[in-house]
């Protein structure tokens, strides 16, 4: 059932001009018209990302509905929702609610469906939150009385699979299945997208963020405090390349995509109908038609899990020395916390799951395309944005 709880963002919502002419072309870019006041909905819009999203789009001028569950901590909406002009209108729903969201998609330009589950115990656990998830929301803008033109899909580079040691993951390698259970099931997640965007159901375009860390994370916040004690836990015993992103900049870019980003096409050859290149392939042009309607988003550059843990030393003005873990230490500290997590219900932030991603050759990504595509330009490299997130988390008590 639809819940709406904001009057002022409701009548936002209401008066809202609606563009029902599509995207317009210009020039090799997809752009809203500036005299449109775009209509968009934020599913998972509680959390760490998703609050962040909602934050962005409310300064673009977009009306803004945030979809949240019935017992969703609003915790990381309070600014938004305490703001006295233009605010996001509040709706709950449920993502297995079908004609709950059918409701709250009801007239709008944009979805972007951000919420998922990163971590779990069992393969059914992720597959009901993450592909189900989307299975429902794709069925719910088919039933929506006013279909949304457009869906932004937050999906995840571990969709893709590892990256090759020296050569960085782009949109248009073919993933590698079964490397993780999260990463299968953010890939069941698009290719349910897919399939809807080539039956013409709606324009779709896919967001692959790496390792996300910034105000209100608490999962990335664990390795910063790590580092206050002087030691970087590093998987394995040569540190692997990685992409990371500060969530200011991830939202950005997936604002971006919203309006600015190629579809998936119709028809011709692409990575999600099994037709993508091997994972070490470079294309002379970086826009590789088998990847189209994807886009990676990073801070830029090329970074390890050691460099990550330095940075934030220095952000607390501390200094950290990396204590390599062989393969049987990382397997051995994961299924001890994946043991806890079981007796109290709830997941922790090392899984048997996370503990195998940890381990993989590299997790790295090419933002190239959306370099190119939507404009994007990062603006929190690692040490700035490791400085931005102490910050915060000593303002919050958390560090």
């Amino acid at each position: 059932m639809l819940r709406t709880e904001d009057r002022a963002g409701s009548d936002a919502w209401r008066s809202a001009r609606v563009s029902r002419h599509g995207l317009d072309v210009d020039g090799a870019r997809w752009v809203i018209p500036r005299f449109v006041r775009t209509k968009v909905v934020v599913t998972g819009a509680n959390g760490f990302i998703g609050s962040h999203l909602v934050d962005r789009l409310l300064a673009g001028g977009d009306a803004v509905r945030a979809m949240v569950r019935a017992s969703a901590n609003l915790d990381n909406l309070a600014d938004a929702l305490a703001r006295a002009d233009a605010r996001p209108e509040l709706v709950r729903a449920a993502l297995t609610d079908v004609d709950a969201m059918a409701a709250a998609f009801d007239g709008a330009d944009i979805v972007y469906h951000v919420a998922g589950l990163t971590a779990a115990f069992t393969r059914d656990e992720f597959a009901r939150a993450n592909a189900a998830g989307v299975a429902n929301v794709l069925a719910a803008i088919r039933q929506a009385p006013r279909r949304p033109r457009r869906l932004v899909y937050v999906s995840s580079l571990m969709a893709a699979g590892p990256s090759h040691p020296e050569v960085a993951r782009r949109e248009h390698h073919a993933p590698q299945v079964g490397y993780t259970l999260y990463g299968d099931s953010k890939l069941d997640g698009e290719r349910l997208v897919f399939a809807a965007a080539r039956a013409g159901d709606v324009e779709a375009v896919i967001v692959r963020p790496p390792a996300v860390y910034g105000p209100r994370d608490l999962d990335m916040l664990q390795m910063i405090r790590s580092a206050k004690y002087g030691v970087i836990a590093q998987p394995g015993l040569r540190p692997a390349w990685m992409s990371f992103i500060h969530a200011l900049d991830l939202v950005e870019g997936i604002a971006r995509a919203g309006a600015r980003g190629r579809p998936i096409p119709r028809d011709g050859e692409h990575v999600l109908a099994d037709q993508g290149c091997p994972f070490d392939h470079v294309p002379e042009d970086i826009s590789h038609p088998a990847g189209a309607g994807i886009y990676y988003l990073t801070d830029g550059q090329r970074s390890t899990v050691v460099e990550f843990g330095r940075a934030a030393a220095a952000a607390l003005g501390r200094r950290a020395l990396a204590l390599p873990m062989p393969q049987v230490a990382v397997w051995t500290v994961a299924g001890i916390n994946h043991a806890i997590g079981r007796l109290r219900g709830k997941a922790p932030a090392l899984t048997l799951d996370k503990a195998r991603g940890s381990m993989a050759p590299g997790w790295w990504c090419d933002d190239s395309r959306a370099v190119r595509e939507l404009d994007y330009a990062p603006q929190w490299p690692l040490a700035r944005g490791l400085e931005h997130t102490v910050a915060w988390a000593r303002s919050v008590g958390r560090l």
